[in-house]
């Protein structure tokens, strides 16, 4: 590496690290803005640093993409880049630096948060139309239409009225614990699920859905227990519980 090599590449160096004075730093960026070579062997001698420390999976797969297109892009000689002010070939580096990432996004995928094993496994419970011949007036049918509308703040109300005077009614129990949580009022939602628990039909329901809200929370230990009391009677369900305790697991 020739000695204007070297200079260029320690400037870069010197960008990142923070060390240019206020004039430089700012003439630096301005190049930026002009030269695309300068941008890129930033961007790349910038991910270079950073190796695999990646929050996200989406982060991750952004960064990989990024050094994915500047090795195998329009460029496929190999070129000699200072990692830390030390000289490597650039393709090699990044190469190794792949590898790592990829394992790295490998563990999180076979290895998924709480949140994300959520996010994959709720759906909104699904509340059958009503068999009642009823009039547009009649609050069960309007807590329906706000149900499947998604206006959960009006089912909430309608659910809680009817409820009220037919205390009776698991399904609409059920959709209105499923419509408390999707209102952001995660406790109610917890407390209305649980009066579900001793139902001869819907407790492997409540179940399976007090088991998603206690991952939504971070809380697994609490999400095995409430999988775990989903009876092997209870068909797809119990499929679903059972993939879900493994990932878990």
């Amino acid at each position: 590496m020739s000695e204007k090599e070297d200079q260029y590449w320690n400037e870069i160096d010197d960008y990142l690290d923070g060390s240019l004075n206020q004039q430089a730093h700012k003439a630096f960026r301005q190049r930026l803005s002009e030269e695309n070579k300068l941008a890129k062997d930033t961007l790349f001698q910038q991910e270079m640093r950073q190796g695999i420390a990646f929050g996200s999976q989406q982060d991750l797969r952004s960064r990989l993409q990024v050094i994915h297109e500047e090795i195998v892009g329009n460029n496929q000689e190999a070129k000699i880049v200072p990692i830390g002010r030390q000289l490597w070939l650039r393709w090699s580096a990044a190469a190794a630096l792949l590898v790592g990432a990829l394992g790295i996004l490998f563990w999180l995928q076979q290895n998924p948060s709480s949140q994300e094993l959520f996010a994959d496994n709720y759906e909104v419970y699904f509340l059958d139309p009503t068999s009642r011949s009823a009039g547009e007036e009649d609050p069960a049918m309007i807590a329906l239409e706000a149900y499947q509308q998604k206006d959960y703040t009006a089912a909430i109300k309608e659910f809680g009225l009817i409820l009220q005077n037919e205390p009776e009614q698991p399904t609409l129990q059920l959709a209105l614990a499923i419509s408390y949580w999707e209102n952001g009022q995660a406790q109610q939602a917890k407390s209305t699920i649980k009066t579900l628990f001793d139902h001869p039909i819907l407790k492997d329901q409540a179940y399976w859905y007090a088991a998603l809200f206690a991952l939504a929370e971070d809380q697994p230990e609490a999400a095995v227990d409430y999988l775990e009391k989903i009876p092997s009677d209870s068909g797809q369900l119990h499929s679903k519980a059972v993939n879900l305790l493994d990932a878990l697991r």
